[in-house]
């Protein structure tokens, strides 16, 4: 079959942006909690550049400047409200087509849990997103029925167990039920982590993951042979929520099928945005 000239510009552009995907990343690490050696551990093992920072509030402007140049920022400094600037920074990261995993948790740490929901407010536009602030453990979590590409690629984790251990609340507005929430928990009817694509973002480029508990988060690793931390870090550098049946529609799409990684030409559109995405960070990292 002949492909159109006009699609192959299109396609070599869509290859460029998808070829690097699985490629060793810049990451940043914040926090002081002892789970995140974990992260950075597992990171390292997919050959990615890892620098392990301390809490956001001992960290000077060139640290600050360094952390928001890199490819995912994952943070677990719980205990603390964020910053004016560190939230400031967060939101232009994510808008810059960064991927950003922010942590929840209970019943310690609504200061935190503030600063995270207002950061996920105003990039997903959700206002009525929920960080926190229930103030109980929760319990019976599993993972839900979203098409989020964090549950299916490359992995499909969604018969495995959910690995929360009394995690805070991360509910968007449509709550267990939106397209976003990829655990649920105490019998489906509150939402304990959620991930949001381009697709799903106010502003259309980046990813963000708000994950509603810390002590876990090794177990993402140690469990179901990594199964689902492989699948959080494909998200943040390349999955989409699935919402608008971004997957339904385009199976072939990185990261909604383990087994093709060739874009439709229905896919270059999205394509488009994660190449001007990627010209943001870019600008972003030569500005700074």
């Amino acid at each position: 079959m002949k492909t159109s000239k006009r699609l192959i510009p299109a396609m070599a552009l869509t290859a460029a942006l998808f070829s690097g995907l699985a490629n060793a990343g810049m990451i940043s690490v914040v926090g002081t909690r002892s789970e995140l050696s974990t992260i950075s551990t597992a990171f390292s093992s997919y050959g990615d550049t890892v620098t392990q920072y301390g809490d956001w509030s001992s960290l000077t402007t060139a640290q600050l400047d360094s952390i928001f140049s890199s490819d995912i920022v994952w943070e677990g400094d719980i205990f603390n409200a964020l910053s004016a600037d560190v939230q400031n920074r967060m939101i232009g990261y994510v808008q810059g087509n960064g991927g950003l995993f922010l942590t929840g948790e209970r019943p310690c740490c609504d200061s935190h849990n503030n600063s995270v929901q207002a950061v996920g407010r105003t990039l997903t536009g959700d206002t009525g997103l929920l960080v926190g602030n229930l103030g109980v453990d929760i319990f019976d979590h599993r993972f839900s029925t979203s098409p989020t590409t964090i549950l299916t690629a490359p992995n499909d984790i969604r018969g495995q167990a959910a690995q929360h251990n009394g995690p805070g609340r991360v509910q968007p507005t449509a709550g267990v039920l939106s397209d976003a929430c990829f655990i649920t928990s105490e019998g489906a009817t509150i939402c304990t982590a959620a991930a949001w694509g381009p697709d799903a973002l106010a502003d259309p480029f980046g990813r963000l993951v708000i994950y509603g508990d810390i002590n876990s988060q090794p177990s993402l690793v140690t469990n179901f042979n990594g199964d689902q931390f492989e699948n959080i870090r494909q998200f943040l550098l390349a999955g989409f929520t699935g919402g608008g049946d971004v997957c339904i529609d385009n199976p072939s799409l990185p990261g909604c099928s383990p087994n093709n990684d060739v874009p439709e030409p229905g896919t270059l559109a999205l394509a488009a945005l994660g190449l001007l995405g990627l010209a943001r960070r870019r600008a972003a990292k030569q500005a700074g």
